[in-house]
């Protein structure tokens, strides 16, 4: 059986590569729709000095809505842009990238994201800038938006919905809180594992996943407790990255398929949902996929599947990532509408044990 990697992202690293923004941006329109996290660096000013007329969609709070996807589209609309910029978290990359995708197309958002209509290419082209690691949305196809009004949290894709470019400039990360940094880098982390250990994975996303793990694990704690340690940031973002483009083609696992559900029922930050749940479904997985996971513990320094797993609560700990359901307000009895709402995510497809409602259930009752 063949398989094939494809990403088609130009990606440009190093310190203080935001600054070449303008130029890039340029490549591909004279006029810009920027959307970014509140946090994240001013492109504004970036492009306006550079000659690239802007218009700047209100800054992202939180995740990215359907009706929040609808008002930028529309005003891109209206002002006519010719390129859509994402700035911040994998929040504003997923809504830049979705503007982006949907512009020229028929129809509202919704949908699309209901199955209504299906997810077209030939959108405008989208440029990346990712201020955490974590998400690695840079170098994805996919936009994961929520309906609050079905309280679904889903994702569009399409090949066409790659970024044109991804500018990685580990500096961007340095002012990211440590809560923020420990949430983000337990979802890089995890998107790592989960590639690796995925049925859809393949030589080139084992070596990408590989050195993804071993750049996170060893950064992570560090950029939590040293914010301005160059090296570690650096390592925790290239780390994302790899994660990004693993996870792009091999996809996730059991974790992601149950993430979405309890983030929206609980208002839980994705990337903590990730590490928390992230060593129950190890463990549940261990016999399926146990020299994967093998290898997973010799990158993280100790030798055993068991032992690897063990690693992973630690590190976890370390960055006070809870490891409980319960201690984040999870309702136990809603874990049925859970299991229900995880059991048609692609991610729970391609997890190495299959998973059907009584093997979720189990996972839900251990994480308790």
């Amino acid at each position: 059986m063949s398989t094939q990697y494809y990403n088609p992202v130009e990606v440009i690293t190093g310190a203080g590569c935001f600054k070449e923004l303008p130029q890039v941006v340029a490549r591909f329109g004279a006029h810009a729709l920027v959307i970014r996290s509140p946090r994240a660096p001013d492109a504004t000013a970036l492009l306006d000095m550079a000659g690239v007329g802007v218009v700047e969609a209100d800054p992202l709070r939180g995740e990215p809505t359907l009706d929040y996807v609808e008002a930028a589209r529309a005003l891109a609309r209206r002002e006519g842009v010719e390129v859509v910029v994402g700035v911040g978290g994998g929040s504003p990359m997923d809504a830049a990238k979705a503007v982006a995708g949907l512009f020229p197309h028929a129809g509202p958002v919704h949908e699309y994201h209901t199955g209504a209509r299906k997810v077209p290419g030939g959108g405008l082209p989208f440029v990346a800038v990712p201020t955490t690691a974590g998400s690695g949305a840079e170098v994805t196809k996919n936009a994961v938006l929520t309906d609050p009004a079905r309280g679904v949290k889903e994702s569009l894709r399409h090949d066409g919905w790659f970024a044109r470019a991804a500018l990685v400039d580990p500096e961007l990360t340095y002012s990211a809180p440590p809560d923020v940094t420990a949430a983000s880098g337990s979802d890089a982390l995890c998107q790592a594992i989960e590639a690796y250990v995925s049925t859809g994975a393949m030589p080139v996303t084992d070596a990408l996943a590989k050195e993804a793990i071993a750049r996170i694990a060893r950064a992570l704690p560090v950029a939590c407790a040293q914010p301005q340690d160059a090296v570690a940031r650096a390592d925790m973002l290239y780390g994302s990255l790899l994660a990004g483009l693993a996870l792009s083609n091999a996809r996730l696992g059991g974790v992601h398929g149950m993430a979405h559900p309890l983030g929206v029922r609980f208002n839980l930050p994705h990337g903590l949902i990730c590490g928390l749940l992230l060593p129950y479904v190890m463990e549940y997985n261990i016999e399926h996929a146990r020299r994967k996971y093998e290898h997973v513990a010799i990158l993280l320094g100790v030798g055993g599947a068991e032992a690897g797993i063990a690693r992973v609560r630690r590190l976890l700990e370390k960055i006070n990532i809870p490891l409980r359901l319960r201690d984040v307000g999870v309702d136990r009895a809603q874990f049925p509408a859970i299991v229900v709402e995880s059991l048609p995510s692609g991610s729970l497809k391609h997890n190495p044990r299959k998973l059907g409602a009584e093997d979720v259930t189990a996972i839900l009752e251990a994480a308790w």
